[in-house]
């Protein structure tokens, strides 16, 4: 009786104890399809990962607001159009390479060699790239000074009206309506557009107050004519 109770008892166990066994191996088949599927996930990231690093490495910036010119001048009025050796130095700005222009256009600046037109174009490119900067008006309305100096020194009136437009436009940043007003009418010769530039002047210009120190042209405000006529439009 005893014996058969244990080896009753016996069986009931071997009986767990395969039940067990068959549980741990549906488990393990789990755990192993588990595994081959994570396995599948890190070869599908890693995938993913090195794909998205190939396009971050192909990857160029598009052009941003701040970086590319502020004016449509580039488009009409290039500088590269009169000097062919400026044109790298455009394409780089209307890419959205501000910095990399600024650093080229500094071995143009001097280039004697290249002649007149070239040194007064190098001078307004400059200036254009500076005020695009936002931050060196002064500096970019010296530049333009500079080279309508040079243009009328050498009577080349095309290249004196367009750098009137550049020196309009660093007054107009630097709230001096009046002098950019003026600097937009003594560029009139050279491109229509200026008109619309103009008229945002003149707008600015009677939303001054009365009294308002920028109502007028500034006293070392120059019109390059001589001096009846200089008298004549400081009264306007």
């Amino acid at each position: 009786m005893a014996t058969a109770f244990t080896n009753s008892e016996m069986k009931a166990s071997l009986l767990q104890i395969i039940n067990e066994r068959n549980q741990l191996r549906v488990e393990l088949m789990h755990a192993k399809s588990a595994i081959i599927e994570l396995e599948n996930q890190n070869l599908e990231y890693d995938r993913l990962l090195s794909s998205a690093l190939s396009h971050l490495q192909a990857y160029e910036p598009k052009p941003t607001v701040t970086a590319t010119p502020k004016t449509s001048w580039i488009g009409t009025w290039q500088c590269s159009s009169d000097c062919p050796q400026l044109a790298p130095i455009e394409k780089a700005w209307a890419n959205g390479w501000l910095q990399k222009a600024l650093n080229q256009i500094p071995a143009m600046l001097d280039r004697e060699d290249l002649g007149p037109h070239h040194l007064i174009n190098s001078r307004l490119l400059y200036s254009a790239l500076l005020q695009s900067t936002g931050a060196n008006l002064q500096q970019a309305l010296a530049n333009a000074e500079e080279a309508v100096t040079m243009a009328v020194d050498l009577r080349l009136q095309e290249l004196a009206a367009k750098g009137q437009f550049h020196r309009a436009l660093c007054y107009h940043y630097l709230g001096e309506f009046a002098n950019a007003r003026w600097c937009f009418v003594l560029s009139s010769s050279v491109n229509e557009s200026t008109k619309e530039c103009r008229q945002k002047a003149e707008e600015n210009l009677r939303g001054l107050p009365e009294g308002h120190s920028q109502r007028s042209v500034s006293a070392d405000f120059k019109f390059y004519c001589d001096s009846n006529v200089d008298e004549f439009v400081r009264s306007v």
